[in-house]
C-alpha cells in the first residue's frame, strides 16, 4: 500500500508506535548478542530539528544498525521492490518507510515533508549495497532533498558488519564500527544537476573521509586530497 503519512508536525515528541518500540527492542537484544557496537562521536547527531542522515551501504542489515546508533525517530526510503512481505514487514515494523516506485516525484515530496516538519530522512546514496565493500558513486537524492527542504547532511558510516556471516560461523560477535560526522550545510533553493553533482561529491567525500582508507572506493582519491588521513591515525 502506499506509504501513508503520520503527523509530522509533532515527530520529534511523538512516542513510538508499539508495534516498533517492540520490534527495536527484539532487535537490539539480538544485536547485542551478535554485534559487537562501537559508535563515535555520537554528540553530532543534532537532539532536535531536521537532517538528513546520509550513510554508507555494505549489508542488509545498514538500515537497522542505523537505528541502533541514531537515537532520533527517522523515516527511511526504500526500494519498491522491497515493499512485498516479509520484507516490508521487517522495515516497516522497525521505522517509518517511504517506497520509492515509478513516482520518484511522490517519494520527494513526502520526504522533504518530513525534513520541514522537523523530522529526520535517511538515506543510502549509493542507492544499493556495495558488492566489493568499497564506497560506490553516489546519486543526488540526499542533495537533493537537502537544498529542498532545506535541511542540513549529517554524513555517518557503518562498517565490519559485511563481514558479518564469517563471524557468525565461528559463534562469534561481529566487531562493527559506526562513525558520525558534522552537519554539512548546502545552499538552500533549487538547484541544477551541475550544483547538485557538486553538491553530492561533497556528501560522499565527508562520508569517505569517516571511513578507513580500504573502504573508500571511488573516492579514495578526493578524500586523500582533502587531508582526513590523520583521522584515523
Amino acid at each position: 500500500m502506499p506509504f501513508q503519512p503520520f503527523d509530522y508536525s509533532a515527530i520529534d515528541h511523538r512516542p513510538w508506535p508499539a508495534l516498533q518500540r517492540f520490534s527495536r527492542r527484539i532487535f537490539v537484544f539480538l544485536m547485542r548478542l551478535l554485534i559487537r557496537l562501537e559508535v563515535e562521536d555520537v554528540e553530532h547527531i543534532p537532539a532536535t530539528g531536521a537532517f538528513v542522515l546520509a550513510a554508507n551501504h555494505l549489508h542488509l542489515l545498514d538500515p537497522a544498525l542505523g537505528l541502533i546508533c541514531v537515537p532520533r525517530r527517522m523515516v527511511g526510503i526504500a526500494k519498491d521492490k522491497w515493499r512485498r512481505p516479509p520484507f516490508n514487514w521487517f522495515l516497516t515494523g522497525m521505522s517509518d518507510i517511504i517506497f520509492v516506485g515509478n513516482s520518484n516525484r511522490h517519494a520527494l515530496l513526502q520526504a522533504i515533508k518530513v525534513l520541514q516538519a522537523g523530522g529526520v530522512m535517511a538515506i543510502l546514496p549509493e542507492g544499493t549495497r556495495s558488492p566489493n565493500g568499497a564506497l560506490g558513486k553516489g546519486h543526488m537524492g540526499a542533495a537533493l532533498l537537502a537544498t529542498r527542504a532545506p535541511a542540513p547532511v549529517l554524513p555517518a558510516v557503518i562498517y565490519g558488519q559485511e563481514q558479518a556471516m564469517k563471524y557468525w560461523k565461528r559463534l562469534r560477535r561481529v566487531p562493527v564500527n559506526a562513525r558520525i560526522g558534522t552537519l554539512i550545510e548546502l545552499p538552500p533553493g533549487k538547484a541544477d544537476r551541475e550544483q547538485l553533482e557538486t553538491y553530492t561529491e561533497q556528501i560522499m567525500i565527508a562520508i569517505a573521509r569517516l571511513l578507513p582508507p580500504e573502504y573508500r572506493g571511488v573516492y579514495a582519491e578526493l578524500a586523500r586530497s582533502a587531508g582526513e588521513d590523520h583521522m584515523l591515525s
